[in-house]
């Protein structure tokens, strides 16, 4: 129906062009004299004009567009490129180019006016700065061209798919290990945490996503075929990060600080596990190779809040050695009965609460949390960095 009515104006605006034609001539014959054959002179370049341009092809033009990055982090920025290219120098004049994006569920357009002329080959790049986190899609590239007055106006759109990702902006966190403690309870010296984390217990073949760090060369050199150091588990981390993905002011620190503690996690060896709390809930367990880090990092880079408030918690249950780091920016009991149901010893459970101010409401909830035994630690911009190793040492 819409391509119908779109059909019949189309009709509609060349029929209107040939009638103002015809009407000049008919007004120029019959009333004679200089100014009406001037008035019809003077309209026949542009009705002509307007009638080449109404049978002109618009899918001479070729599209293309180039992204100078597929992958970024948030607070950057990125410089998009069009190249378009046509094969008939028919010459137009105002050429409006609209590049479509989407973000967020939300959809963004970038529009250039072009006086094209008799060009075949136009470029126009546009700049996206302190661009925010989560996955960019470019799906079309419309052109519309228009003649003088307006009387025809031709547009096109071509599909043209492309993206990029901008992973959550990460912080350089201080990382405190949970076996960085000797039985006595007293902290076991740097030299002894870097030699144990060097001491592999066997080999294995390689793996892809396998870091370069963990090849064993001795074995490669012996046998010429690559295998990976595998370290005991007693070094492995056994942190469970719980992301409350509920809306809330702060929900891009939320994401930040999961990311900022997996990549920490990941720089000391340490496996991790990555829950998402919510109307959509998931499980990244015992993040260690490459490619689990990257398909968790990903995972941080496209969700979005969730809206309905709801505190859904991932199927799988935590590990009863593993500490529990939740991490909100919605600090509620019905969250916290949720996750006590989910990890049910208290004393093993951390709260990191990302939050600009500190309201007497939100005081409130933090000594009832703190009752039940949960650790809750404050997040600001200012203590970011040390505060994994305030509140697990604490």
């Amino acid at each position: 129906m819409k391509q119908l009515i779109k059909r019949l104006k189309s009709i509609g605006s060349i029929v209107g062009v040939v009638g103002i034609g015809v009407a000049s001539y008919i007004f120029a014959k019959f009333q004679g004299g200089f100014v009406s054959w001037f008035i019809f002179y003077m309209l026949l370049p542009f009705v002509l004009y307007s009638i080449l341009l109404y049978f002109y092809p618009l899918r001479d033009f070729t599209v293309k567009r180039k992204i100078s990055a597929e992958q970024l982090t948030r607070g950057g920025r990125v410089i998009v490129r069009l190249i378009i290219e046509r094969k008939l120098p028919m010459p137009l004049l105002y050429t409006v180019i609209i590049d479509k994006r989407e973000h967020a569920n939300k959809e963004r357009t970038v529009q250039q006016i072009v006086l094209w002329g008799f060009r075949r080959r136009y470029e126009y790049s546009y700049t996206l700065t302190n661009i925010q986190r989560g996955e960019y899609r470019l799906k079309a590239v419309e052109i519309e061209v228009v003649d003088f007055f307006n009387w025809i106006r031709k547009r096109r759109v071509y599909a043209l798919q492309d993206s990029f990702l901008v992973y959550p902006k990460m912080t350089d966190v201080l990382y405190e290990s949970a076996n960085s403690r000797t039985s006595e309870g007293q902290k076991m010296s740097a030299y002894m945490l870097a030699k144990d984390a060097t001491i592999p217990s066997s080999v294995r073949e390689y793996a892809a996503g396998d870091r370069m760090s963990w090849i064993h060369w001795k074995s490669f050199a012996r046998t010429n075929k690559l295998m990976t150091k595998e370290f005991d588990e007693q070094h492995s981390e056994q942190y469970t990060v719980l992301l409350d993905s509920s809306s809330s002011e702060t929900f891009e620190d939320t994401v930040e600080l999961a990311a900022s503690i997996l990549t920490a996690a990941r720089n000391h060896q340490a496996m991790l596990t990555l829950m998402i709390s919510g109307d959509r809930p998931a499980v990244f367990p015992a993040i260690q190779s490459g490619d689990q880090m990257q398909q968790a990092l990903v995972h941080l880079a496209k969700i979005q809040s969730d809206g309905t408030g709801s505190v859904s918690m991932p199927l799988q249950k935590m590990d009863a050695s593993s500490k529990l780091l939740v991490i909100t920016g919605n600090l509620r009991m019905e969250f916290i009965h949720s996750v006590l149901q989910f990890c049910p010893n208290p004393a093993s459970v951390v709260c990191f609460v990302t939050q600009n101010d500190e309201s007497e409401n939100l005081q409130v909830i933090i000594e009832q949390v703190r009752r039940l035994g949960i650790t809750v630690q404050i997040i600001s911009k200012t203590n970011v960095s040390s505060a994994l190793k305030e509140a697990v040492t604490s």
